[in-house]
């Protein structure tokens, strides 16, 4: 896992097992999805998934779902052995990109209040506290909402 190299690509039905075992690795028991909320997620109306290939394997993936008023993370998975290569920020910056070039105003996401290294990353690409969720990873596990603004470029800068 020495190289740093890695590529971008459109979900393939045929990854899902592999997603899901890399969402069940990157967050503890109750807030990685289920196989059901997984699949719900994939086929909901304006589901965008990309995923990142390192050596040969999936080494994480972004799922956002959009409308025309903002998109939403639903999340942002690096397994650990990837991690610090700048494939999240790639992932990220991507489905920005995507959504941007559709016309979409803003993307939005929740983040656990305690998840310090992704609360790092949200803000150093611009994303801003907009509230606090209470319970919304269960009791006593709060999420911050956080939004940034997007804009519009067509040509796909």
């Amino acid at each position: 896992m020495e190289s740093s190299a890695f590529r971008l690509r459109p979900y393939q039905n045929s990854d899902f097992e592999t997603l899901f075992r890399v969402d069940q690795s990157c967050f503890p028991r109750g807030i990685a999805y289920s196989r059901w909320q997984m699949k719900f997620y994939l086929r909901s109306e304006g589901a965008r998934c990309l995923v990142a290939e390192a050596d040969g394997e999936v080494a994480g993936f972004i799922l956002t779902e959009q409308t025309a008023e903002f998109a939403h993370i639903i999340t942002l998975d690096v397994l650990e052995s990837y991690r610090r290569r700048n494939i999240g920020s790639a992932l990220l910056q991507a489905a920005e990109q995507a959504a941007a070039r559709l016309g979409v105003p803003r993307m939005v996401l929740e983040t656990a209040t305690t998840n310090k290294p992704a609360i790092a990353l949200w803000k150093k690409h611009g994303y801003r506290e907009f509230g606090t969720i209470a319970d919304y990873y269960g009791p006593g596990l709060d999420a911050y909402e956080m939004h940034k603004s997007l804009r519009h470029s067509p040509e796909g800068n």
